[in-house]
């Protein structure tokens, strides 16, 4: 038995001196699902239309693991120099040797993230219930040329660039002066002032034509306005719709950016995860990508009930918009602010009408 033993150690020693740094690290990643985006266009082709109570169905699971906040991922910085490359389904990393490196860690710092805590809605002193503003809210869609296969619909929600920037200078002439709905909040509850003609411009969906058409005719007037995104479509890059990059440098010239939900589905009489999953995730993904909490929703397609209200103000939301016709509102109803719709066939004289002028 002695003559076995050494060779026994030999080859146990062996094993114990792997070189480490030759092997290679690498690690599987998932592949995602193909969910392809002409799938999701087909889905909101029809633009404010009411969808069946069938489709869409509520997400399986929870919203969090869905809609990933990208900011509260921690950094950890380490002092070697690493070369990575990577294809769809798998990452290698190899590690490359440098020169006096230090073997220490920096610690661990985490992003600071939303928790999710909301700011508290502006209380209203001791007027505050009794005042009324009487603020056009105007509601537009498309600003962009007609394509060439445009049907009914794609007509109404279209406003010919031409003719939005026609309505702008009328608007103008008449004295308006834009204003956000924070403004609009604050005098509500505060009484803070607003120009003698205040109107907020509101453009729902957030397609890719306001940034090329709306937002230098809004520029050259001195207004701005709010946009309802679809996160969801925003994320897949979607050819008709902004990019993030896009949304961001309007924000940064004052306009604002608030959700529309994710892919605009119905969110009256649903499932309360299809709510959760549809306020929520685009709440979080504005947040992410914008840099702020957003505190105003528009209901997709008008439709709204009790439960979609009340999560609205449980995630800290100020207001909401409706697509209900008014002109005056109040502290009461932030949550069923009326608007006015301006069309394709919205002429100026109609424009006027709607406006009293």
């Amino acid at each position: 038995m002695l003559p076995i033993y050494p060779i026994i150690l030999l080859a146990f020693n062996g094993c114990t001196n792997v070189d480490v740094d030759s092997l290679p690290m690498s690690a599987t990643l998932n592949p995602t699902g193909n969910d392809s985006v002409a799938n999701i266009s087909e889905k909101i082709a029809v633009t404010n239309t009411v969808q069946s109570a069938t489709s869409d169905e509520s997400p399986t699971l929870p919203v969090i693991q869905i809609e990933p906040n990208p900011t509260i991922t921690p950094i950890v910085t380490v002092n070697t120099a690493t070369n990575v490359s990577r294809d769809k389904d798998t990452a290698t990393a190899t590690l490359i040797s440098t020169e006096a490196v230090e073997s220490s860690v920096v610690p661990i710092t985490a992003t600071p993230t939303s928790t999710l805590v909301p700011t508290q809605f502006p209380t209203p002193d001791e007027f505050g219930d009794d005042r009324v503003a009487r603020v056009p809210i105007l509601m537009y869609h498309y600003i962009e040329p007609l394509p060439n296969d445009a049907d009914n619909i794609r007509v109404g929600l279209t406003v010919h660039p031409g003719v939005f920037r026609q309505q702008l200078a009328f608007l103008h002439a008449q004295g308006y002066q834009s204003v956000s709905l924070y403004d609009l909040t604050y005098y509500l509850a505060h009484g803070i002032d607003l120009p003698d003609k205040p109107i907020v411009f509101c453009f729902d969906d957030g397609y890719r034509g306001l940034y090329q058409h709306a937002f230098p005719h809004m520029d050259a007037f001195g207004y701005t306005g709010t946009i309802f995104v679809l996160t969801q479509l925003m994320d897949e890059n979607h050819p008709s719709y902004l990019t993030w990059r896009m949304a961001h440098r309007m924000y940064e010239y004052g306009w604002k950016i608030e959700p529309h939900s994710k892919t605009h589905v119905q969110l009256s009489n649903r499932p309360f995860e299809l709510v959760q999953y549809q306020v929520l995730g685009s709440m979080q993904t504005v947040e992410a990508q914008i840099g702020i909490q957003p505190r105003y929703f528009s209901y997709p397609s008008g439709f709204y009930d009790q439960q979609v209200i009340d999560y609205l103000k449980a995630l800290g939301f100020w207001g909401a918009v409706t697509t209900e016709f008014g002109l005056e509102h109040d502290i009461i109803g932030a949550f069923t602010w009326n608007r006015i719709r301006v069309s394709g066939k919205t002429t100026i004289d109609v424009l006027a009408k709607y406006l009293d002028e």
